[in-house]
């Protein structure tokens, strides 16, 4: 890593006014982040009132004139990183970075690959990462981090902006080929986000930008006017694009990345953490199994192909096992046909519940919350067992439950299975028929239809209709596949409750 001497960018400073102005903003910042919110709608409108304020305080920072990039498309960019990669031993022979339709950048083949070889190789050096060196970890008990969510991640959007501005930074060639803007959650605007309602990320959205924004106060409040390193170099716009950097290309990997200076058998530094790979990080997902690893011996990160690519192909691989939830809301982009996908729905037994404590007793022997997120899947058995246990237990009778509360703890859990499990015909049927109700109620809350979404999708660029735009297209697309499965569980409880009433 370079040292801590930095250049500030566009040479302009706030006036006193505006300066006093921007911090009485964040601090109004703050204190929204820290009211407390207890359902979905209060949280947008919490979501709303700290946007207000983000939008004002980028107006200000904005006469800053901060860059997040070097002026120069990225493509314009490749060859410089191409070199820069191969002098530090990055090994990518038979792939380059290539625009592919819907991807932006991508891996391309310039040969044919047979499944499991090996397509590229970065070196220990190559990997981004906070190191002792690099001065972060020291600014940073400056900051009550008790306040802030995944400290390892911050410190990593923190280095990406400090080495943005060094004047002779080792790693310009990889900053200048990375996005100057992302689809990730703190770029959507409020009307956006209103898109989200009713749908399983909705609340984990809203969550994420709040902590994003109280990131940025913290950081703006407590390390950016007491160290060089960020004193004229940090604005809003910057840490979401550094943030989205880490949030949509961090990998974690179990390898010592401490300082070469540390004691020797000093394992502090063995967990894994988040880091930045490149031109490894170029490649984009697909559904498989996760071909990448660490070979301690030689110290690099390799990568194997996941299926053979024919020369002209774009290389995948895969994120992990992920839902579209996660990867819309941490990496900006929804994959449709996720072998992972999921809708996430909450159920609860309220406390004035008839018999509320006898079901709450068989609930604590099946090791099931009393409230909570259950989850509807893709497939043929989308009922998995906690929610299948839930819906039986929520809707027996008096008698029913004494009579599985009285039994042995082996024959009680068979209420989770979903075919072995001696019920009377009537709870089955009920069971079924509340399921298929409230898997319909879930559906309406987005206030459009599977219909009316698929409509926007087959109409989006045709001649007189409006264009959605790509984050729009991104929502409607996500509301697609969730209501895709919630249409294929209510068909499935519909004739589950058919065969019980045959």
């Amino acid at each position: 890593m370079t040292g801590p001497t930095m250049a500030t960018m566009g040479g302009k400073k706030l006036s006193m006014s505006k300066q006093n102005e921007l911090n009485s903003l964040v601090d109004s910042l703050i204190k929204h982040s820290f009211l407390k919110t207890t359902n979905l709608n209060e949280q947008f409108k919490q979501y709303q009132d700290m946007y207000a304020v983000l939008e004002r305080i980028r107006k200000l920072e904005s006469e800053l004139k901060l860059k997040t990039n070097s002026g120069k498309p990225r493509q314009a960019n490749i060859e410089a990183f191409y070199r820069w990669a191969k002098e530090h031993g990055c090994e990518f022979d038979g792939v380059k970075i290539s625009e592919f339709s819907g991807f932006e950048l991508g891996l391309e083949a310039t040969r044919d690959f047979k499944e499991g070889e090996m397509f590229v190789t970065v070196p220990k050096k190559l990997i981004f990462s906070v190191t002792a060196d690099s001065k972060i970890p020291d600014i940073m008990k400056d900051i009550p981090v008790m306040m802030v969510q995944n400290l390892s991640n911050l410190m990593l959007a923190l280095l990406l902006i400090v080495e943005r501005f060094q004047p002779n930074s080792v790693w310009k060639p990889y900053l200048d080929v990375l996005p100057d803007r992302y689809s990730t959650v703190m770029y959507f605007s409020p009307a956006e986000m209103a898109e989200l309602k009713g749908t399983s990320a909705y609340g984990a959205a809203l969550s994420q930008c709040k902590n994003i924004a109280r990131q940025y106060g913290f950081i703006k409040k407590f390390i950016q006017s007491k160290t060089p390193l960020l004193k004229d170099n940090f604005t809003y716009d910057l840490y979401c694009w550094a943030a989205s950097t880490v949030m949509t290309r961090q990998n974690r990997i179990p390898v010592n990345l401490r300082d070469e200076t540390a004691e020797e058998g000093d394992s502090s530094d063995q967990e894994p953490r988040p880091v930045l790979i490149p031109l490894w990080d170029m490649a984009n997902h697909i559904n498989g199994q996760i071909t990448t690893g660490y070979n301690e011996q030689l110290q690099q990160v390799e990568s194997q192909t996941l299926k053979p690519f024919a020369k002209g192909e774009q290389i995948f691989i895969h994120y992990g096992n992920r839902t579209n939830a996660d990867f819309l809301v941490h990496n900006g982009f929804v994959f449709p046909d996720n072998s992972n996908s999921s809708v996430i729905i909450q159920l609860g037994l309220n406390c004035g519940v008839e018999l509320f404590d006898e079901r709450k007793q068989l609930l604590e022997k099946l090791n099931l919350p009393i409230a909570g997120e259950f989850a509807v899947i893709r497939g043929p058995d989308c009922i998995p067992a906690d929610l299948l246990g839930f819906a039986r237990v929520f809707n027996m009778t008096k008698d029913q439950l004494a009579h599985w509360i009285a039994q042995e703890e082996q024959v009680v859990q068979t209420l989770l299975d979903p075919e072995d499990c001696n019920l009377e015909e009537s709870l089955k049927e009920k069971v079924w028929k509340f399921l298929s109700i409230r898997l319909q109620l879930v559906m309406r809350m987005s206030g459009t239809t599977l219909e009316q979404d698929e409509a926007l999708l087959a109409n989006h660029g045709q001649k007189g209709t409006p264009k959605l735009g790509h984050i729009k297209t991104m929502l409607v697309q996500y509301r697609v596949v969730e209501k895709r499965i919630l249409t294929e569980a209510v068909e499935y409880c519909k004739q589950k409750e058919e065969a019980v009433m045959k």
